[in-house]
């Protein structure tokens, strides 16, 4: 699949939605020969529709939905059935900027885009969602969201279509991962967020998940692109940048909350990993 026809999500600011609709044709339909200044998700729930972005080539089937970029050239060229039915958003995005894809499993933190990293998902070209799902459901009501006239319905559309958006990137890492391995990897991340506040233990961790270190780290590894001790560091700072924000412990009391050998080894591993000392953070944090 072609890079530039994937759309980023960005994770600090919302889409869009210009226009929404549901239609159904009963003399067959061309997609029009256009390009926008807009994103477009197209979902079939009869027919199909056949078209082109750029020079790539799609077949959509019922129950399949489509992404289509702005800015790219879109183009039919072979009438759909007559009967048709789809449902379809145009929404825009900000892309402008440097930014970084995330890991499927990887946190966001606002400090990083306040320093200029703005972290993405991207989302899929395709999809296929069944018609009884809840996501299809969720296209009826952005559709009702958007006919509405009532202000709370427009207020919140743009976060609805967001969190359609996610539930969609979501659906495909769990494709990606059926064969269990999303379970397993949920279930680490979950062992080593409650124990965030002490040392990293692998042979803990073994016993809880009844598999070799070898095989758990590896795993993770290949499912989030980290380790699972960067994992826990990153863990284990999140929770020292909260209790430096959000309490009145000294330095020495949240190192020893967090069970690190001494302050000056906590400030050192703070440092290393963030970029500051604990006080500074503190300082330009301190809620």
């Amino acid at each position: 699949m072609k890079k530039e026809g994937r759309i980023k999500l960005f994770a600090d600011v919302l889409p869009s939605v210009s226009l929404c609709g549901y239609l159904s044709t009963d003399q067959g339909f061309v997609h029009p020969d256009r390009v926008l200044d807009v994103n477009v998700l197209l979902y079939v729930e009869e027919g199909s529709f056949h078209l082109f972005e750029e020079q790539e080539e799609f077949t959509i089937e019922a129950g399949d939905l489509l992404f289509l970029k702005q800015g790219l050239h879109h183009y039919g060229d072979i009438r759909c059935p007559k009967g048709t039915k789809w449902f379809f958003v145009h929404f825009h995005l900000n892309e402008e900027g440097m930014g970084r894809e995330l890991a499927p499993y990887e946190r966001f933190l606002y400090e990083e885009a306040r320093e200029g990293s703005r972290a993405y998902h991207v989302l899929p070209k395709t999809l296929h969602i069944e018609k009884g799902s809840r996501i299809f459901s969720r296209f009826m009501t952005l559709e009702q969201m958007f006919a509405s006239r009532d202000y709370g319905a427009n207020l919140n559309m743009n976060a609805y279509l967001y969190e359609i958006l996610m539930e969609i990137y979501e659906q495909t890492i769990s494709e990606r991962h059926i064969d269990g391995k999303r379970e397993k990897v949920l279930r680490m991340m979950t062992f080593l967020d409650e124990r965030a506040d002490r040392p990293f233990d692998s042979g803990e961790l073994e016993e809880h998940m009844g598999l070799t270190f070898k095989h758990l780290n590896l795993l993770f590894k290949e499912t989030t692109g980290t380790t699972l001790w960067k994992y826990h560091c990153s863990a284990r700072m999140e929770m020292a940048k909260r209790l430096l924000a959000a309490t009145a412990l000294s330095i020495g009391e949240i190192s020893e909350a967090l069970h690190y050998e001494s302050p000056y080894y906590f400030c050192n591993a703070f440092k290393k990993q963030t970029g500051v000392a604990p006080s500074k953070y503190r300082g330009e944090n301190l809620i």
